[in-house]
């Protein structure tokens, strides 16, 4: 059964005048929310197809991507507003663990601003009690129109990583429509989303971002369409037949920016970040040619299963190890230590990912689960130990924002 909306309340007592509301309490867990497959927790409605688990590694992963995307962006929304144009009451539509809604409400109260109002949209309710802000939680399925709101209730609307529920001949579509008619005339619609095909960025002379370590996606910073990794090129295969088979996107960004043009939003904006998963072999030699090109990316490495694994293992081994681990030790890092933490973070996420997948990805692609041990496995060895990822891999993010046009 599809879940039903309904919502609590924040309580408006207020404790004094200078502390914001208190939150709602989480909603009560009944048993038919939530069911466990293979020891990890998932949503309990089969009619919704949405694969990632609903348990504390995954929202744990979530909450560290929440920080990547953070320090990507440069903050929590690329969507700007002044100190005398805060909105006043936000729907961040797949809430999730309300982190983004927790970390914009210090964000806005530290502006002078404890009083807004934040409204958190899901499926199942997985936020932990939201002590000090002020925060209402709403179960329901965002495929369910039109959503329960009024028409101009809110002056922000956010959407976040929602792609992995949304079918490609919907996607920012009709539900998008919905968004912006519960937006007030003049109020900020945003879409963030991040790639879920990693490609590798080719070698540049534009800076990356101070802080981040991440390039700012221009005509001069374009990636390549293959994957010279062989497991990055076996999950790439992997993820898009698992997604295309539901009629998901592999590529959300691609599709986020043209929606809101349709939908009549004017003043779009938009910011496209590529973040490498590792330090690159040619940001410490940005005039030699890169000693890597004799490798895997001439092998075929569609599958990396149980039968050519030993081998394609054994020469990125070399490879990497020559001159991943022993040129890294010998050329200077132009990346600081912070640069070099977001990175090593989004690599963690991207892994965790493959690890939450692992049901779907299986199932839809045949593979057995002592293959997939022994990929996986492998996998780990390539990209933490071996220096697999310096060939450019990166996860790319996006974000668009622009306004509802006010009533003539």
């Amino acid at each position: 059964m599809v879940p039903q909306p309904h919502s609590h309340e924040a309580s408006t007592s207020s404790r004094d005048s200078n502390t914001r509301k208190a939150s709602v309490q989480s909603l009560p867990k009944p048993p038919s929310t939530f069911t466990w497959r293979g020891g990890r927790r998932y949503h309990g409605d089969e009619s919704i197809h949405y694969f990632l688990p609903c348990d504390v590694r995954e929202l744990s992963r979530q909450s560290l991507f929440h920080e990547v995307q953070r320090e990507v962006y440069g903050g929590y929304h690329c969507a700007e507003f002044p100190d005398d144009a805060i909105p006043r009451k936000v729907l961040e539509i797949g809430c999730g663990t309300a982190i983004w809604s927790a970390s914009v409400a210090d964000s806005f109260a530290a502006r002078g601003r404890p009083d807004v109002q934040f409204v958190g949209l899901d499926i199942v309710p997985v936020h932990p009690d939201m002590h000090g802000v002020n925060f209402t939680f709403v179960q329901h399925n965002f495929h369910n129109l039109p959503l329960p709101f009024s028409d101009g209730e809110f002056d922000y609307v956010i959407c976040r990583e929602i792609s992995m529920v949304m079918p490609v001949n919907g996607v920012y579509g009709s539900q998008i429509t919905d968004c912006v008619r519960v937006l007030k005339p003049g109020g900020t619609l945003e879409l963030q989303c991040s790639d879920y095909l990693i490609r590798s960025l080719q070698r540049t002379t534009a800076p990356f971002i101070p802080g981040s370590g991440a390039y700012i996606m221009t005509p001069a910073t374009q990636p390549s369409m293959s994957a010279e990794n062989p497991f990055i090129a076996a999950w790439n295969e992997r993820i898009t037949k698992a997604l295309t088979k539901y009629q998901l996107s592999p590529v959300p960004c691609a599709l986020a920016g043209p929606q809101l043009l349709e939908e009549g939003i004017i003043g779009v904006r938009s910011k496209r970040v590529a973040l490498p998963l590792d330090e690159i072999w040619w940001e410490s030699s940005p005039n030699s040619d890169d000693p890597r090109r004799k490798r895997t990316s001439m092998e075929s490495t569609s599958t990396v299963d149980s039968k050519n694994r030993r081998s394609s293992l054994s020469i990125h081994r070399r490879s990497s190890t020559s001159v991943g681990s022993n040129q890294s030790q010998s050329l200077h890092s132009p990346l600081s230590q912070e640069e070099k933490a977001v990175r090593e973070l989004s690599r963690l996420t991207f892994v965790q990912l493959i690890e939450s997948l692992e049901p779907i990805l299986r199932e839809t692609n045949n593979i057995a689960m002592d293959d997939w041990d022994r990929w996986y496995k492998d996998l780990m060895i390539n990209f933490f130990q071996h220096g697999g990822l310096q060939g450019g891999e990166c996860v790319e993010f996006g974000s668009w924002w622009g306004q509802k046009a006010p009533k003539e």
